[in-house]
């Protein structure tokens, strides 16, 4: 019994001698501690740099593009399949009385300068948002393929 026990205790022993030896497996378990921790740092951050100012820029540019479409449309040009003088024409009738109460803003067109300049400002703030995230955006024919990166 006393032979068993001193075995015992001798392998004990050595069992925990070898566990402070091996350094290889403490060196990685110590770099994957300080990448978890970077990592939670980094989720904890919740975005890169970029996103906010993205957001921003998307918010602001899809607003310039609406107001293009909406309370910013122009006279000298017409909306949809009608003239291009089509407004000018339809506040030219307002002087006969028969016409006088013709609602011509319907015929206004779009302000393109205002649309586009938001369509652009939108897409930089996309592309911001993009870079900033665990996120990649591939361009294929026909398709726009949005990646995200999930690491455990």
């Amino acid at each position: 019994m006393r032979v068993l026990s001193l075995l015992l205790a001798f392998v004990l022993a050595e069992g925990t001698a070898m566990a402070q030896q091996s350094q290889p497996i403490r060196a990685s378990m110590e770099k994957t501690a300080a990448a978890a921790a970077a990592a939670q740092q980094r989720a904890e951050g919740g975005r890169g740099k970029w996103f906010w100012p993205g957001v921003a820029l998307g918010v602001a540019g899809v607003t310039t593009a609406v107001l293009g479409l909406t309370v910013y449309r122009v006279e000298d040009s017409s909306t949809g399949n009608a003239p291009p003088s089509a407004f000018q024409t339809c506040v030219a009738q307002k002087v006969d009385p028969v016409y006088a109460t013709n609602n011509c803003d319907a015929l206004k067109g779009k302000n393109r300068r205002l649309l586009w300049s938001g369509a652009a400002v939108g897409a930089l703030g996309a592309v911001m948002i993009i870079g900033s995230a665990e996120t990649s955006a591939t361009v294929e024919p026909g398709a726009i393929r949005l990646l995200h990166r999930v690491r455990f």
